[in-house]
This record gives structure tokens, C-alpha cells and sequence, in this order.
């Protein structure tokens, strides 16, 4: 038996911080230092040519992006008999949602989908027929990576508090909320609360200097306030030593699991979180959040968005009476370098039963025209071949096509063709073009939840 894997070590890379691209290369780099073969998915077929020569005891590890469907697509043309283990690391986003699309009619008996969380493979299973407990799992590793640090004490009432936030500074991840929460906690303790931010800023009103005038001006002291920029890896220690309770109340439509929450807790620190998605399976009932779904509205699968809001007087009052559990894993099995093991070897975790079902029944996922999907597996595979093989004029030409049939010029899509370095790691860029050219995000809404979900519920949430 041997084991494949896109090679993720590359010294340009380095730098990148977000936190599906880590994930990727932490998960190559230990698998190749553990015998796996790399390889190189961009080269196309023939960078598989060992695996097609090889049997049904060979497996690839297709943990390179959303890209599984053409590791199933060319098994099946060239005539090949490996197994293939797939990711889908985000819940709400085309390019996963797309690449089960596709996948979907050319899964065989021993192929497995991996998820980050119970939540998103629910969310998964649910809305795929071609998913079951059979041929899916829960598998994240990367707590052999972190500390193990014991629970921070909490400050008392009297004391002053540190509240941090980790993640983009971006409305889909309520950071907005994350502010008027801290601005409460900060007025009714007389001054006795501090924030630490940190991450990229989305949109103008969170660049840091902005920020901190808007809060300087509602009498807040720019001493309690400090923005820390986009964190490497290796800062992560520093940034949790200098806070006493994470607040995360985000509601973004492409969380899958909040690595955020994971290293939090991992390093002693508790987490008051919104009480949708992923959090409910990591965090106690009293650290979550009353959280108000967005009902009805039109959501696409091409922007993430927030789902829902979380009530900001409930979180001040906890953050104000200490009325929140201490950090504590308590599921740690999926996020084990075993874990990932036990997949590849064909034996999967044991699923967790705790998830939440208030977004898996309120789901309702439009369906795709029917003539939509005909061709667009072998329509993404020559797309993804000249983008990468950069042969880059069809792309151009359907380029200008979309804007003459739309009227309106493409420039991000202009953007895309025009990078210098194209690898799998801006796994952003490439699923781009996919979604104009090939297949359109999905659109999707919450509806109204008139009863609880029940456990073992298997019916699609396609309406």
C-alpha cells in the first residue's frame, strides 16, 4: 500500500497564515515525513502515474483544496483502482459544495469524505445522497501541535477583565459585535475591561487606526485597546497569555469548525462563542451565546456572510459576572494526528453526537437547474489545466464572453488570470473562475425551525 499527497512544502508559502492553507501544509508536511509520496496536482494526470499503475490498496489523501473531483475523475478514465480520501473544510462556500457536486456520481466503495466538525458533515449528509456514517468522518488534527495548557484563572468581578478576539476583522464574523459587546462591558465596569484584536481587517471601518478613534471617542481609553495585526503561528502563545476569556461570536457562513476555538482552549483560555455551528460541539452550554438566525434571507454560496446575530446584552453579562465555564476540550479524538491516520488506514473516528441541529433543520438549499451540471466535470478539468498550465487565452476569451452577455466589465475575474504565481494554496483564485465560467454558487436560506432536530434525521434540506 502507498500513500499520496499534494505537496504543500513550499517555501513560498511560508508566510501564508490562513488557516485552511496551515492546515494543509501541516497535514502534508507530516504525512511525507511519515512515508506519503507527493506529488504535484497541477501537473494534471500524469503526476498520478504512479497511482494509476498501482491497485486498490493504494490511497491518494486529496487534501490539497476544494479540487477532489478531478482526482475522481481521472481514476475513472485512466481505469484507476485507488482509493481516494477527500476534505470538505468549509461549510457554506461553492468551491467544496461544487467539488461534491461533482464527486458525487464517481464515488466508489472505500472512498471517504472528511469533515472538521459533526456540524458541517451533517450539513453535508443532509443535502448530498451520496454521503452517509459510511463514508464520512470527523477528522481536524492539530491539537499534537498545541500546548496543553491548564485552565486561566478568572479574574473576579471586582478585577479588571481581557477580553480577546482572534479571526477577520469582518462583518460576516460579527467583529462588530465583538466592539459593542466590549463597549458594554467597558462602560458598566467603570473602565475595568481591556481588548485585544487581532487579524485582517475586511472593510474600512475595522482598519485598526480608524477603529481605535471610534472607540477613543465613546470614552473608551486607548491604553485598554491594542491591535495586533495578522498573527504568524508562532504568536499565538504571546496573544493568549495576554487575555482572559476569547468572545467569538462569529456566525460566518463558511465556519466549519473555529480553529480559533480549538487553539483557545488549548491553551487554557475560555470562549464565549455564538450557540450555532460548530462551537456547540466544543464549548460548554453556559460559554454559548444566544444567537438570532437570519431567517429567510437569500444567501449565496459565493460570499460569506453572517448567518446570525448574537444578543450583545446576554454576552456583557456573562463577561461582567464571570458567568462562564472555564477552558476545557472536551472532544479531542478528531483533532489528533490519529485521527487522520485511522481515516487513511480506513478506520474513521467515531462520530460525535453533539452538533448543532438548529441550522441543520432550518437549511434549505436551492436546487440546480438540471442542464446546468452536463458537461462541468470535464469543463473544470480543462478549465483547471490552463489556468494552471497557464495557457490563458480560452480563459480570456470566456472572460469577455461573460461580459458581453452580462453587460458589465469582470475585473476580479481579469485579476485572477493575471496572477504571476498560481498555486493551489490561493485556493480562492481558481474556484473563482470556476463559479463564472462552469458552475454558479448555489443560493440557500434558513427557514423557520418549527420543531427540534431530531438525531439520525436523513432527509436532503433541498427544497
Amino acid at each position: 500500500m502507498s500513500l499520496h499527497v499534494h505537496d504543500y512544502r513550499r517555501p513560498h508559502l511560508a508566510g501564508i497564515v490562513d488557516g485552511a492553507v496551515l492546515m494543509h501544509r501541516e497535514m502534508a508536511t507530516m504525512l511525507l515525513n511519515e512515508g506519503a509520496l507527493p506529488h504535484d496536482l497541477a501537473r494534471g494526470p500524469a503526476a498520478l502515474a504512479p497511482l494509476l499503475a498501482g491497485d486498490d490498496r493504494d490511497t491518494v489523501y486529496a487534501g490539497s483544496g476544494p479540487y477532489a473531483y478531478l482526482y475522481h475523475l481521472w481514476r475513472e478514465r485512466h481505469g484507476g483502482s485507488f482509493r481516494i480520501v477527500r476534505e470538505v473544510h468549509t461549510t457554506f462556500w461553492s468551491g467544496y459544495w461544487t467539488q461534491e457536486e461533482l464527486c458525487g456520481p464517481l464515488l466508489r466503495d472505500g472512498d471517504l469524505a472528511l469533515f472538521p466538525s459533526e456540524y458541517t458533515r451533517q450539513v453535508f449528509v443532509r443535502c448530498f445522497s451520496g454521503l452517509g456514517p459510511d463514508n464520512s468522518a470527523v477528522a481536524y488534527p492539530m491539537l499534537d501541535r498545541l500546548p496543553r495548557r491548564p485552565p486561566v484563572a478568572s479574574p473576579a468581578p471586582s478585577e479588571p477583565l481581557r477580553i480577546g478576539y482572534l479571526g477577520a476583522l469582518s462583518a460576516a464574523k460579527n467583529f462588530d459585535q465583538v466592539l459593542g459587546v466590549f463597549s458594554r462591558v467597558y462602560q458598566a465596569s467603570g473602565g475595568l475591561a481591556s481588548l485585544t484584536f487581532a487579524g485582517k481587517p475586511n472593510e474600512p471601518r475595522f482598519e485598526p487606526a480608524r477603529l481605535l478613534a471610534d472607540l477613543s471617542s465613546a470614552g473608551i481609553r486607548p491604553q485598554h485597546v491594542t491591535a495586533r495585526g495578522v498573527l504568524r503561528p508562532d504568536q499565538l502563545d504571546a496573544f493568549f497569555r495576554d487575555i482572559d476569556v476569547l468572545l467569538f461570536p462569529s456566525t460566518a457562513s463558511r465556519e466549519s469548525l473555529g480553529r480559533v476555538l480549538v487553539e483557545a482552549l488549548a491553551h487554557g483560555v475560555p470562549v464565549l462563542a455564538a450557540d450555532i455551528g460548530p462551537a456547540v460541539e466544543l464549548l460548554p452550554v453556559a460559554n454559548l451565546l444566544p444567537t438570532t438566525l437570519r431567517a429567510e434571507t437569500i444567501f449565496t454560496m459565493g460570499r460569506v456572510e453572517a448567518l446570525g446575530r448574537i444578543h450583545e446584552d446576554v454576552a456583557a453579562d456573562l463577561l461582567l459576572r464571570r458567568a462562564y465555564q472555564p477552558a476545557r476540550l472536551t472532544v479531542t479524538e478528531p483533532y489528533r494526528n490519529e485521527a487522520l491516520r485511522a481515516a487513511l488506514a480506513g478506520s474513521a473516528t467515531p462520530l460525535n453526537p453533539s452538533h448543532d441541529r438548529r441550522i441543520l433543520e432550518a437549511l434549505r438549499v436551492d436546487e440546480r437547474a438540471g442542464g446546468e451540471r452536463g458537461h462541468a466535470l470535464e469543463c473544470a478539468e480543462r478549465l483547471f489545466m490552463d489556468y494552471y498550465q497557464r495557457r490563458d487565452q480560452p480563459i480570456v476569451e470566456a472572460i469577455e464572453a461573460l461580459e458581453r452577455a452580462d453587460g458589465a466589465p469582470r475585473p476580479d475575474l481579469r485579476a485572477v488570470v493575471t496572477r504571476r504565481d498560481r498555486n493551489l494554496a490561493d485556493y480562492r483564485a481558481f474556484p473563482k473562475l470556476l463559479d463564472a465560467l462552469v458552475l454558479a454558487p448555489l443560493t440557500y436560506r434558513l427557514g423557520t425551525v418549527v420543531a427540534p432536530a431530531r438525531e439520525g434525521r436523513k432527509e436532503r434540506g433541498v427544497s
